[in-house]
């Protein structure tokens, strides 16, 4: 039986329009630099009063303050923690890109960096194999957690709640008819990954390509990205696969310890 939402939930679509109005607002902040609730109420094309309770929520949050003469509206500091969590993710690409260069040296197939962005798991670098054939995986592409290997290897670095809460979110879409749509059997196959260290991707998210993954956790082992390795299934057979796991796993391990090693020294 579905729990009933409580009277004071207001519904989804109500939720995402207010985060969409809400996003609006500090678009407004950031190009504006100051602005009043007027101007504000204008240019994000709201009523003064919606726009208000909005602008104040943000205020709450520190994600925008009042000027000191309490009449305008800027970007708050709580911002900068944000740009602050973009930076790390630039850095890890810029960690990375030996190991990825190697990797497509060694394998001569295309070699992938995947971050954690929302529910998905974002391709920030791609670099294409020798052999000129690869998977359809582009940075700036989203990839879904529970079809490809760089989103499993971080769903297995993520702890439990994170993992539960991205199933609530979310349902198991089929990408192929080799996707794993059923949470008891992926939870199953996560605690596979974490025993072995790497994660495959077998024609699961498309047909006819296989990839292997492995997670780069932080200091706080937490994932912060993930590699992946991949193409045709034909010439990346299993076995194979595992034979790249190793040079894989030895790389991601590498850039891990450095920012476990960065993490020791800043704090």
């Amino acid at each position: 039986m579905p729990r009933a939402r409580s009277a004071r939930t207001p519904p989804a679509g109500a939720r995402i329009q207010s985060v969409a109005r809400a996003g609006a607002i500090l678009d407004a902040l950031a190009a504006a630099g100051e602005i009043g609730l007027a101007e504000l109420s204008r240019r994000v094309g709201l009523g003064k009063s919606t726009t208000y309770y909005l602008a104040e929520s943000l205020v709450g949050l520190g994600l925008a303050e009042r000027t000191p003469d309490g009449h305008r509206y800027r970007l708050g500091l709580k911002n900068l923690e944000f740009g602050r969590a973009v930076q790390r993710r630039m850095s890890i690409a810029a960690i990375a890109r030996p190991s990825l260069i190697a990797l497509c040296a060694r394998t001569k197939e295309t070699v992938n960096l995947a971050v954690p962005y929302l529910l998905d798991a974002l391709m920030v670098e791609s670099l294409e194999g020798a052999y000129g054939v690869r998977a359809t995986a582009y940075a700036g592409t989203r990839a879904a957690y529970h079809s490809t290997a760089c989103g499993k290897a971080l769903l297995a670095a993520f702890d439990p709640a994170t993992r539960r809460a991205i199933y609530a979110a979310r349902p198991l879409t089929a990408a192929t008819p080799r996707t794993i749509t059923d949470v008891a059997v992926l939870e199953r196959q996560i605690a596979e990954i974490q025993r072995a260290g790497y994660a495959f991707d077998l024609e699961e998210n498309e047909l006819g390509a296989h990839c292997v993954a492995a997670a780069i956790v932080d200091g706080f082992a937490q994932p912060v990205g993930a590699i992946s390795v991949s193409g045709p299934a034909q010439r990346l057979p299993r076995r194979t696969l595992a034979d790249i796991a190793r040079l894989l796993v030895a790389e991601t391990r590498a850039i891990s310890a450095t920012l476990v090693g960065g993490a020791t020294a800043s704090g």
